[in-house]
């Protein structure tokens, strides 16, 4: 499954449209004058009708994934761009219309009127995409936005990797996958989903690397934040929370377990991952495995990502109960 927005053919905006428009009108010709201004209006109702075909084609809200549905909403509100994608079918409609009723004009009228008429429709024209051109320009922002989304299929078997900033999340998610997100020894690196691969047995297996999340709540979250949320709570698969035990960690250690009860409660597959365990300090690790033992959690991986130290034993496991379709053997407390 494709992002739906990857292949939606995006039209420039409309001053870019009427600028680009007008600089192409000298540069038009014609074997007469009707000729010439026919082709000159043919030429402009092509490019009016890019913003129809781009409305026409934008995948209908109601039936996308709730995953795709819930990244448009934290980019815009849904009621306004159906409201703004409407105002963009109306625009190009009449404005298509009045083309090919003045390119009928032109053919039935003197020839010393044809460049009267080409200049009228254009106005006519030209203003009705200014007037709408609010509502059309964000739509294409949008769908821009949108087509940026890394593909992500959410029939695939899933690995969520997710927790705190700089806990390790892409370092893992480069030694389990194809994935190739930016690493940086500094917070909130990663802004973007990033997807990677893993083929076994020919299944393939999707690996997403996350946002970091802050322990807030859900509306003092960012777009960055609220992306991975989106991730965790609308892709069916397992979560690997991870842990940070370093000195060094992000967020306090009663953040983390805040953190990790929300996603929890979001009612998911978790795994959790104690990375760091070459750094860890002794304190802040005690208080994590106090707590997941107190939580029933019989199972964690104490890994150093970066390292490798625990992977093999952590893949073994994880493609072992994906390979056997048995993902709910894993507890979900």
């Amino acid at each position: 499954m494709l992002n739906p927005f990857e292949r939606l053919k995006i039209p420039p905006k409309v001053n870019e449209t009427i600028k680009s428009m007008l600089n192409r009108l000298p540069k038009i010709a014609g074997s007469s004058v009707k000729d010439r201004e026919i082709r000159r209006l043919n030429e402009y109702y092509e490019r009016v009708k890019k913003y129809y075909t781009f409305v026409e084609q934008f995948p209908r809200i109601e039936e996308l994934h709730p995953f795709y549905l819930e990244s448009i909403k934290i980019i815009t509100d849904v009621d306004k761009l159906k409201i703004c994608l409407s105002i963009t079918r109306k625009a190009s409609m009449i404005s298509m219309r009045i083309l090919k009723k003045y390119v009928n004009q032109i053919r039935k009228s003197p020839e010393e009127v044809a460049n009267k008429l080409m200049r009228q429709a254009f106005g006519r024209v030209s203003s009705i995409l200014r007037n709408s051109s609010e509502c059309i320009d964000s739509v294409i922002n949008i769908a821009t936005e949108l087509k940026k989304i890394r593909t992500i299929d959410p029939t695939l078997p899933t690995i969520i990797v997710a927790g705190p900033p700089n806990v390790g999340k892409s370092t893992l998610v480069t030694k389990i996958s194809t994935a190739k997100p930016e690493i940086a020894n500094y917070p909130f690196t990663t802004k973007e989903i990033h997807v990677g691969h893993v083929i076994l047995d020919l299944l393939r297996i999707q690996v997403i690397d996350t946002p970091g999340i802050l322990d807030r709540p859900e509306n003092e979250r960012n777009k960055i934040e609220r992306k991975a949320i989106n991730a965790i709570r609308n892709l069916n698969g397992i979560v690997l929370f991870m842990f940070d035990t370093s000195i060094s960690s992000v967020l306090s250690i009663e953040s983390q377990i805040e953190l990790f009860k929300e996603v929890k409660s979001m009612n998911k597959i978790i795994i959790p991952v104690i990375n760091k365990i070459d750094e860890r300090y002794e304190e802040y690790y005690k208080r994590i495995v106090n707590f997941l033992q107190s939580e029933g959690v019989t199972k964690w991986y104490e890994i150093s990502a970066e390292k490798g130290t625990g992977l093999d034993k952590l893949k073994e496991e994880l493609f072992s109960l994906i390979l056997r379709g048995n993902i709910n053997d894993i507890s979900r407390n």
